[in-house]
């Protein structure tokens, strides 16, 4: 449950509070680098260590590259959203 709870905080609160409040896009660069660093981390936490076993480097390669697009996927328009909040409301 907090591994689903951070995922959200990370894909989702941060970006969107990042456009809101104005942050330039290096720096959301930079903070969507952590984010799939932060991804790649989590496959190495006791649940899915079964991946590791199961899949070897190759499933934790795609499970790392489906995580990473899957924050690009949702980081980019939530931070366009929180930046369009700003707009709007000015």
């Amino acid at each position: 449950m907090l591994n689903i709870v951070g995922r959200v905080f990370l894909t989702v609160i941060i970006p969107l509070y990042g456009g809101y409040v104005g942050t330039s896009l290096n720096t959301f660069d930079i903070y969507l680098v952590l984010a799939a660093s932060w991804s790649l981390w989590a496959y190495g936490q006791p649940g899915p260590q079964q991946l590791w076993q199961t899949g070897g480097w190759a499933g934790v390669l795609k499970g790392w590259l489906l995580m990473a697009v899957a924050i690009l996927l949702v980081a980019g328009p939530a931070y366009g959203v929180g930046y369009l909040i700003t707009r709007m409301s000015n």
